[in-house]
């Protein structure tokens, strides 16, 4: 609940900054809602692809109106409860199948304790649960997707539909053209294909089934939410977003990042993909969460000039000998790289394209698709 705990408060201070972040790419390692696709659907992780696929389609490649990035939360949940899921059983695999980023409690706990920190996902509840006891850090607010599968039962009639639904989407194939954010593109026809048949789907199949019911009672936190709610926290604390660190990977993080970025705060896409850099003004590319604190560290005590010259001059013989707030944190992080460095980009226009096809291609290959 808001105001249950205030870091700045229990230190004795005012906090004149603030770090809101997600979860993916810097926190949690494995694509969550792909997993529980795969766990529970037949063919799941491509039917996960499929419906993603669609989602990014309307919300940045058409830009329709009425389109929010990161509706797939939504949009799966007919499809897990057709297939046997329950509250319980999602959960449980949340547990099973969720991987964290090497050092994320740590560095978590680390900024949680310097700056007051929300947490802003779209990860359903069930899974935030198991995130919260692997970190166990001191958190102002958690805003998280909401959904409850076992308050609506489906007859088998319904479950069957739904499930050959299913078969229909996987069925699907998705095509290898890459669209850039906002450069007009004429849209591939297999994914033609896949707009037509999940607007039909969506438009006119689902409204006659239960399954509808159960979509309107999800309450997910797409990429509008997630804007909304960042605005939320710059009313509830009073702080601006120029005093604002946001760390975000996900398509659904662009807003986020670019209001941020816009306002000449700190817009940080730690493993992000294409959309995500394309919001920043600093892009890092790790296996490991600890070059998150470093950056929060700076933030924290010197602001964003500070952290943007160390993202320029990002190299070994620098960061031995440059003046860092926390030395020993940054030393920690040049022991744990003896060889190679996390990678580091202070993200303009002269090299944001480059940037975000490096990040998205690390992305892919450390969480998969």
């Amino acid at each position: 609940m808001p105001g249950e705990f205030d870091p700045a408060e229990e230190l004795g201070l005012f906090p004149d900054r603030i770090l809101v972040t997600n979860l993916s790419g810097f926190v949690i390692k494995n694509n969550t809602l792909r997993d529980l696709c795969a766990r529970f659907i037949r063919n799941g992780a491509h039917f996960y692809d499929v419906v993603r696929r669609y989602d990014s389609l309307t919300a940045y490649v058409l830009g329709r109106e009425e389109a929010t990035a990161g509706s797939t939360a939504k949009w799966v949940i007919p499809f897990l409860k057709a297939n046997g899921a329950t509250d319980h059983l999602v959960q449980q695999a949340y547990a099973e199948t969720m991987e964290f980023m090497p050092g994320s409690a740590d560095a978590l706990r680390f900024i949680s304790r310097l700056l007051p920190t929300f947490v802003n996902t779209s990860l359903y509840e069930h899974g935030w649960m198991n995130v919260a006891e692997h970190v166990q850090a001191p958190l102002c607010e958690v805003f998280c997707s909401k959904m409850d599968l076992d308050h609506l039962e489906f007859g088998r009639s319904d479950a069957r539909k739904i499930r050959e639904i299913g078969d229909r989407i996987n069925s699907l194939r998705i095509p290898k053209t890459v669209y850039e954010l906002n450069v007009p593109m004429e849209v591939d026809k297999y994914d033609v294909k896949i707009i037509k048949t999940m607007d039909g789907i969506l438009k006119d199949e689902i409204p006659g089934l239960p399954a509808m019911s159960l979509m309107e009672s999800i309450d997910p936190i797409t990429s509008h939410r997630k804007a909304y709610q960042l605005l939320d926290i710059r009313k509830q604390t009073g702080i601006d977003l120029d005093c604002t660190m946001y760390i975000g990977g996900e398509d659904t993080d662009f807003q986020c990042l670019d209001l941020v970025k816009d306002a000449g705060g700190v817009a940080m896409a730690f493993n992000g993909s294409d959309f995500a850099v394309r919001g920043c003004n600093i892009a890092v590319l790790s296996k490991d969460s600890t070059v998150g604190a470093v950056f929060a560290s700076l933030f924290s005590n010197l602001g964003i000039e500070a952290m943007l010259e160390l993202a320029e001059n990002w190299n070994r013989q620098y960061l031995k000998h440059c003046d860092f707030p926390d030395r020993n944190l940054l030393d920690r992080m040049l022991e744990a790289h003896p060889r190679k460095l996390p990678e580091v980009y202070a993200v303009d226009k002269s090299n944001v394209d480059e940037v975000a096809k490096r990040s998205a291609e690390f992305r892919k290959k450390l969480i998969g698709p």
